[in-house]
């Protein structure tokens, strides 16, 4: 894995958004339980097969794939596959596509970085976690990859770049000065970075401000469902105001561009 910049992140996410790290890094390494199979060739980077594995296509857990750099990826599976792999089923039940999520690692059971990780730190594939596992692994991967401009991180990587700023009259807060805006990206799936400047509370949700202007910066929305997973209470989301903040998911407009939080492991904070 590449050596990180000195512009990369720390980051909390999810749940552990409150932990001191060194928590939130043991429970992402708690494996399940891993058996070595040999992978046929891949079909597609979304879909694989291994032998004697009850026939049930497999697609790797918490990432997806652009289709700029599918070509690329599936290159690296085809010849991360060659050798025997290990793989842990991180539940029972496939997806709409009758795919079973898994994780998988080259080599011995104990081995890192799982596939997953390896993809995100070279850009070649996005984070969507699914679940709390691996997650500080996960998130530190791809944060190397955006933070030294890897695969679809580089600048004139993609047309639509996936990775944008909000908030920020000086960009070189993020290590860059020709990023993206947030207003530039509304209707897309994108990674966004801002500084938190206010939190406003309701009794069903709670919006994090990051610009003066509400009605036209960019917002937040936090349900009070997930809002008492993450913080338990709505005071202590006050004490991020003034610190970087990184969602993902789709931006709306509503006035403004504005992601309404779908996952809890789709929000990260900046460790103090």
């Amino acid at each position: 894995m590449p050596v990180r910049s000195a512009q990369a992140s720390e980051w909390r996410c999810g749940a552990g958004v409150n932990s001191d790290g060194a928590d939130s890094m043991a429970a992402g390494n708690r494996a399940s339980s891993w058996s070595t199979y040999q992978l046929l060739p891949p079909v597609a980077v979304d879909q694989l097969f291994a032998a004697d594995f009850a026939k049930q296509p497999l697609r790797l857990s918490d990432v997806a794939f652009v289709p700029q750099f599918e070509a690329t990826a599936f290159n690296w599976l085809k010849k991360a596959s060659q050798q025997p792999v290990g793989i842990a089923k991180i539940t029972a039940k496939a997806d709409y596509f009758d795919r079973l999520p898994v994780r998988i690692r080259s080599g011995s059971p104990n081995s890192f970085p799982i596939w997953q990780e390896a993809l995100l730190s070279k850009g070649l594939a996005l984070l969507m976690p699914e679940t709390s596992d691996d997650m500080a692994r996960l998130i530190a991967a791809e944060d190397t990859a955006i933070s030294n401009r890897l695969g679809m991180w580089r600048d004139d990587a993609m047309d639509e770049p996936p990775y944008v700023v909000a908030g920020a009259s000086d960009k070189t807060l993020w290590g860059r000065s020709n990023l993206a805006d947030v207003k530039d990206a509304i209707g897309r799936f994108v990674v966004v970075d801002a500084v938190l400047v206010s939190v406003e509370h309701q009794e069903w949700r709670s919006y994090l401000n990051f610009g003066q202007n509400w009605r036209h910066d960019f917002t937040i929305a936090i349900g009070s469902d997930l809002r008492d997973v993450l913080i338990g209470s709505k005071e202590a989301l006050d004490d991020w105001i003034g610190r970087k903040v990184r969602v993902r998911g789709v931006i709306e407009n509503r006035g403004g561009p504005y992601i309404a939080l779908q996952n809890l492991n789709w929000l990260c904070v900046e460790a103090q």
